[in-house]
């Protein structure tokens, strides 16, 4: 179904290929990055979501169920390994529940407005039926409004910000390194538009690791927010639509960390404060992957 730096992801092929339930996600055994350590961070974050889920003031983002973990002596490795290619072993592995494809006409939607290619040779890909939106707030197309690539891939398709604004859609504890954010179809029926039924959705943890609730965690939360994809408003603005989503991020970022920290001392309720300001100061000192 896909592949990463360092794994492999692959749905239920007896299962219809747009509603398979589960995902089978391999590790290759890196260092920096395991599914051991992914397998952690998620129940982390599944845990924290379910604490603070039914706050008002919190945005829902849907994270995927963690259903099972495999080591490699699992038995359940006899009846998968013959579904797979030849070339793979018993290994560390997580099952998950997949994240839904966006439905082809939300494809068609994105290949007539934004390529100017064949639009049914795109649509009609198999490889393309794995739809996945990148919300990109944090930056915007330059030059040409419509692709001339002569190929697209639909696959973690990365919409920028005013291809959200162009398709009017509404923009308003752990470090988040490398974590992906998309849209994708819902649980239930959360936002509509003229994407079709779709919802905010979190995932890959592997890089994750704890951040220190102290100036030290600042920095590294700051690197984490200018190195990663440009999901997060961006301060460096320049125009005042960009403004405007940047101070509407940040006044809700900071209200939902003042309802998350309520309990805690005062020099851990001043981080957030301290980590937009530090955002902003360190405007062009960081890019993503230095």
């Amino acid at each position: 179904m896909g592949a990463g730096d360092s794994s492999d992801a692959f749905k239920d092929a007896d299962i219809d290929s747009q509603y398979s339930a589960i995902v089978l996600k391999r590790g290759d055994g890196l260092p920096d990055r395991s599914i051991s350590n992914e397998r952690r961070i998620h129940r982390q974050i599944l845990s924290a979501v379910q604490m603070h889920g039914n706050n008002p003031l919190f945005f829902r983002v849907n994270i995927p169920s963690a259903i099972d973990h495999l080591p490699p002596q699992s038995d359940k490795w006899k009846t998968i390994l013959p579904r797979l290619l030849t070339e793979f072993v018993a290994c560390e592995a997580l099952v998950s529940e997949r994240i839904l494809p966006m439905p082809r006409e939300t494809r068609r939607l994105l290949v007539q407005r934004f390529w100017n290619g064949d639009i049914d040779s795109v649509v009609n890909d198999k490889r393309n039926e794995h739809c996945l939106v990148r919300p990109y707030l944090g930056r915007r197309r330059q030059g040409a409004r419509q692709s001339r690539l002569q190929s697209i891939s639909l696959r973690n398709y990365p919409l920028y910000a005013d291809q959200i604004e162009e398709l009017g859609l509404p923009i308003d504890e752990i470090d988040a390194n490398d974590v992906e954010f998309v849209l994708a179809r819902p649980l239930t029926s959360l936002t509509t538009g003229i994407l079709g039924s779709h919802a905010m959705w979190l995932l890959d943890f592997d890089y994750c690791k704890e951040l220190d609730m102290n100036e030290t965690g600042v920095k590294v939360a700051v690197q984490r927010f200018w190195r990663n994809d440009p999901f997060y408003p961006n301060p460096n603005c320049k125009c005042p639509e960009d403004e405007r989503l940047w101070a509407l991020f940040k006044d809700r970022f900071l209200g939902s960390s003042r309802a998350i920290l309520e309990g805690e001392c005062e020099a851990i309720r001043e981080l957030p404060e301290l980590l937009m300001a530090r955002i902003v100061e360190t405007i062009g000192v960081y890019y993503k992957g230095s």
